[in-house]
């Protein structure tokens, strides 16, 4: 029977044993037939295999229960049944979702559809588990089902999930956001200069509220209102935008300006500025568009070395917002060895919130058996997190629906890290939690790393 060829795919290959007449199936209680009981070391739990008559389900069709009245647990939640369900859709059958009833033993079985379930208790009683019916003679949707009943019941385990807790977004984008949301509430056309947000949905959801993006001032209106994103803007766009009477609506992250102000020190007292930053990022741009000509990128301690200013004993550097301070700490040290007059920034202006959010993914990921990072297609943030995983030896899954999650990746999976990408679909981390939450009992762990400047000195004991 299908239910028996996936049970045998989820356990060790042995010799075929001859052929035999079947034996007949053990009763499971008041319920159906069952296809075994067993106690799952891995699931810390005593898990019910079972075959029930249902509701009619039509040819070409699977239910895929959101939960099922079974005759002696009562009412089993199916958390996981968005994963068995994708996967079933993915393998071209019509998939719906719907509470399934098990057809008690003891009673004339209807004409309808046939359901396999596996299910489990948690530790205070209530059950949980997966089901699905298909039509008793569509033998292709059944050995489907049979298929992909055996595939998630084998990743079915008790499970820790450790939540990499510091968010993607950074206060400033954050504070952004809620300018420009505020901005747009008040009645006024808004237009941004530049994207205020690299996360795509939250762009759309700007384009919904009427905020518009451009690349230029040239068209706007007199008195038009114009954002200035998180990351700034050169001092000449800010002076054109002023020159054109535009309504300039400063969403600046603190950091940022205080950067633009440090550059504008510098220079007046004749110092050339190194921004230790990466090329072609927003924020470095602004920085260096606050003195063009005083100002120089270095990305490396390579590009160190191939420094040549003109007044060697004139010289400070700045730290761009948005990369981790740790990446910054050799390239100032080789500053420091070649420029011994080098002049930094005031100490309270370092961005941490890049480190925090690297310390707070190290942290899960060298924790964890499989690290998961919800995000959107083709994502770079979501790359970047792959390329950090893949230093700590620990595999790695950019997961995009619920479609994308894989139950042999997860078989092995005590500890799971989960992190969101700055791309990542809305709900979708809190998606993928219920999905594991139905597959064992489970264990969801926060890990937060913030860093935070000490102003109060009466705060500063270790």
């Amino acid at each position: 029977m299908a239910w028996r060829a996936a049970r045998a795919r989820t356990e060790p290959e042995s010799e075929p044993e001859p052929e035999s007449e079947p034996e007949p199936e053990p009763e499971s209680g008041a319920g159906g037939s069952a296809s075994g009981t067993t106690e799952d070391t891995a699931l810390n739990r005593t898990k019910i295999r079972e075959r029930f008559a249902c509701q009619k389900v039509p040819r070409g069709g699977v239910v895929v229960a959101s939960s099922f009245g079974h005759p002696d647990r009562g009412v089993i939640e199916c958390p996981a049944a968005p994963a068995l369900g994708a996967g079933l859709a993915r393998d071209g059958l019509r998939v719906r979702y719907a509470p399934l009833t098990a057809h008690p033993a003891d009673r004339p079985a209807p004409p309808g559809g046939r359901m396999l379930a596996v299910s489990y208790l948690e530790r205070d009683g209530r059950a949980a588990g997966i089901a699905a019916a298909v039509h008793p003679d569509d033998h292709a949707a059944v050995e489907a089902v049979g298929d992909a009943m055996g595939r998630w019941e084998a990743a079915m385990r008790s499970r820790r999930v450790l939540l990499a807790g510091t968010r993607p977004a950074c206060p400033g984008a954050r504070r952004a956001l809620e300018i420009t949301r505020d901005a747009a509430g008040g009645g006024q056309a808004v237009v941004s200069y530049g994207p205020v947000t690299d996360d795509p949905h939250q762009t759309g959801a700007l384009a919904r509220e009427g905020v518009t993006t451009v690349t230029d001032l040239d068209r706007l209106p007199e008195g038009a209102g114009v954002v200035f994103p998180a990351h700034g803007v050169s001092l000449a766009l800010r002076a054109e935008a002023a020159a054109r009477g535009l309504t300039i609506i400063d969403a600046t992250c603190p950091l940022v300006a205080a950067a633009h102000t440090e550059v504008a020190r510098f220079t007046e007292r004749g110092d050339l500025t190194v921004v230790i930053g990466r090329s072609g990022d927003a924020a470095v741009s602004g920085i260096l568009g606050q003195a063009p000509e005083s100002t120089v990128l270095v990305e490396s301690v390579a590009d160190v070395e191939r420094l040549r200013p003109a007044d060697p004993e004139a010289i400070s550097y700045l730290v761009q917002t948005g990369i981790p301070v740790e990446q910054a700490t050799p390239v100032v040290a080789a500053l420091r060895a070649r420029f011994p007059a080098l002049r930094g920034p005031d100490p309270g202006d370092f961005c941490y919130h890049a480190s925090d959010r690297a310390s707070s993914v190290a942290a899960v990921t060298g924790a964890s058996d499989l690290l998961l990072i919800a995000a959107g297609p083709h994502c770079p943030d979501a790359r970047h997190v792959v390329r950090l995983a893949g230093t700590a030896g620990v595999p790695a899954q950019v997961v995009t629906g619920i479609t994308d999650l894989c139950p042999e990746r997860l078989r092995g999976a005590a500890t799971v890290a989960l992190t969101s990408a700055r791309s990542a679909p809305p709900g979708l981390s809190e998606q993928i939690v219920m999905v594991l939450s139905g597959l064992g009992p489970l264990s969801v762990v926060n890990r937060q790393v913030t860093s935070d400047i000490v102003t109060d000195r009466a705060r500063t004991r270790a």
